[in-house]
């Protein structure tokens, strides 16, 4: 029975250490392994997270552009009377449009637009120059074309504008005299020269005869001599009076008219009018115009006239000389056009004046006055005529022309002594009666 005992116990033993043993490799084999940590397998109580919503992107701004200047069209309007238009297809013509052109070449922003108006009458230059400043201004041209006559009625009345402050040498000392004067008014630059003109004798030359220098020469050749007698502005006479030393304002500065020289020049009339070297019909031409006519139709045989009348029309042998004085001293008027710059604005007129230099520039302006059938206005343009028959009386006359009369005097002046003219070579008068009707209006 003790057996059975003994035999138990050492099962029983057996089985703890078998058990110990167990354990034992199972803690070693724990320690050994990479088992996941308990507490990776249990719930965590991490933050719920909330659902996004699919929010679009707000649109971006757009980025400003940088402010890049935009050269903006400057539109520059000129009026000129019909002789200078552009499209008129004469070589002159031409030559101003190609200029134009290269000006809007140069300045792509140029918008350049010309308009013809007449010279004279309900739409001439001036009309429509104080008609559109009162009714449209914003019509007014820039740059306008006007005779020394017009720029001063225009200045007057404020509707251009004097150049000194935007010329940088005003004073153009490479002008002949009679074309720095053409340009001021009262010291004042309102024009820039670019055509002049003259008062000269044209003649046959197919007789071979020399052109009679002095007022006895005229009387000896006994032939018509063409001007116009009746002009209100009496020119002629005015021209005249001043080759004796006549003034034409007395102390005072008013228009007046000394005795001396006139009375010569009214006895020169009766004694060629009774010769008649000044027929009475002379006193039924009122313009320039109307005595040329009579030269070319063979009425007259000698004129006092326009250069830009012969050069502007077809007269076979035909010369120029300087119009006949009394002692054959030398004298001619000289007139001539301007490019005037019409009020505005500061910016603007500086413009025109850009254009109206550009267009009085002497290497274009000697081509064009050749073809225009004006004078040059500077001493070097002359040097284009050379080859023209008329170039010695040229070069002999315009550096002495002298700027025809202010528009004062043309007014006040031209109509009176015009009256006297044409009633002595009517024969209704005597020269001492017709001088003392004027004396009487404008004392010495």
């Amino acid at each position: 029975m003790e057996k059975y005992k003994n035999a138990g116990r050492r099962r029983t033993i057996s089985r703890i250490l078998s058990l110990l043993i167990l354990l034992g490799l199972l803690v070693f084999g724990i320690s050994s392994c990479n088992f996941p940590s308990i507490g990776s397998l249990l719930p965590v109580n991490s933050p719920t997270e909330l659902p996004v919503e699919n929010i679009p992107s707000p649109t971006p701004l757009p980025t400003p552009t940088p402010d890049i200047p935009l050269v903006k069209p400057r539109t520059l309007t000129l009026w000129v009377p019909p002789q200078f238009d552009p499209d008129d297809g004469s070589t002159a013509g031409n030559l101003f449009k190609s200029r134009l052109n290269e000006f809007v070449a140069r300045r792509p922003q140029a918008d350049l637009r010309v308009r013809i108006k007449p010279l004279t009458g309900e739409f001439g230059l001036m009309e429509s120059l104080e008609l559109t400043e009162s009714a449209a201004p914003v019509l007014l041209p820039d740059l306008i074309a006007l005779p020394r006559s017009l720029m001063e009625k225009a200045y007057a009345d404020g509707l251009v504008v004097s150049l000194d402050d935007y010329l940088e040498n005003p004073n153009q000392d490479d002008w002949f005299n009679y074309a720095a004067d053409l340009a001021k008014i009262e010291e004042q630059t309102t024009g820039i020269p670019f055509a002049g003109d003259m008062m000269v004798l044209a003649y046959k030359n197919d007789s071979g005869e020399a052109p009679p220098p002095d007022w006895n020469a005229v009387l000896d050749i006994g032939k018509a001599m063409a001007f116009p007698a009746s002009d209100s502005r009496a020119l002629v006479t005015l021209a005249w009076y001043q080759s004796l030393g006549g003034e034409l304002r007395n102390e005072n500065t008013e228009p007046s008219v000394m005795s001396v020289p006139m009375l010569d020049i009214l006895s020169y009339y009766q004694t060629a009018q009774a010769a008649n070297v000044m027929p009475y019909w002379l006193t039924q031409f009122e313009t320039p115009q109307q005595a040329w006519d009579s030269y070319q139709e063979r009425q007259s045989t000698l004129a006092i006239t326009w250069t830009s009348l012969v050069l502007g029309s077809e007269s076979p042998n035909t010369s120029l000389a300087a119009m006949p004085t009394q002692d054959g001293t030398g004298f001619s008027y000289a007139d001539g056009w301007v490019w005037c710059v019409v009020a505005s604005n500061p910016e603007t007129e500086a413009y025109a004046v850009e254009l109206a230099e550009f267009l009085t520039d002497p290497s274009y302006l000697s081509a064009w006055d050749l073809e225009s059938g004006y004078l040059p206005v500077r001493p070097l343009d002359l040097e284009s005529w050379s080859e023209s028959p008329y170039y010695p009386t040229l070069n002999q006359l315009l550096p002495f022309a002298q700027l025809i009369p202010d528009l004062e005097i043309q007014d006040v002046l031209g109509p009176e002594i015009r009256d006297a003219v044409v009633s002595v070579l009517k024969d209704q008068v005597e020269p001492t009666d017709a001088l003392d009707v004027l004396m009487g209006k404008f004392p010495e």
